[in-house]
């Protein structure tokens, strides 16, 4: 998520941002608001991922004034990104849908946010969302029901 910023290094100090989030726990279909707080920024780079991997997961609906979709991971809804220099605030909110497939157990949203070209942070990241125990994972709950007949053979004499 390292911007091309030619000649400009990420800072070394902690970020003055934090991405909050609406939710402790996802469910398929259920959006969740995101939010980058702050002071103003001009750029964004917004993903959701799961733990241990760079593929973005889900979709983003609708991006904020200042904002776009950004293609990640095949997905053409899978990042925000900021479509000018204009500057954004922390009443910008953003919504994601949790994926339909693969069933992560845990979602972080991850973002690297600049106030200019020259000063910009990497890896902000939002608390972790943790799987519903109700998501069934696209599988169905099935019910079993065996049936054990018992067969007598009756000779009579």
């Amino acid at each position: 998520m390292m911007p091309v910023h030619t000649g400009v290094q990420p800072q070394a100090s902690p970020a003055p941002y934090e991405i909050q989030v609406d939710a402790s726990s996802f469910v398929n279909r259920q959006p969740i608001n995101v939010q980058v707080v702050g002071p103003g920024y001009r750029g964004l780079l917004l993903e959701a991922r799961t733990f241990g991997s760079t593929a973005a997961l889900g979709t983003w609906q609708n991006p904020a004034n200042n904002t776009k979709f950004l293609q990640c991971s095949g997905n053409p809804k899978g990042a925000i990104t900021h479509s000018n220099t204009e500057l954004k605030t922390s009443l910008a909110t953003y919504t994601w849908l949790p994926p339909t497939s693969g069933c992560p157990a845990i979602i972080t949203f991850m973002a690297t946010v600049a106030q200019s070209h020259e000063i910009y942070w990497l890896g902000v990241k939002s608390k972790v969302i943790w799987r519903d125990s109700k998501v069934t994972c696209g599988a169905e709950k099935f019910t079993w029901t065996v049936v054990i007949v018992t067969m007598m053979s009756f000779h009579l004499i």
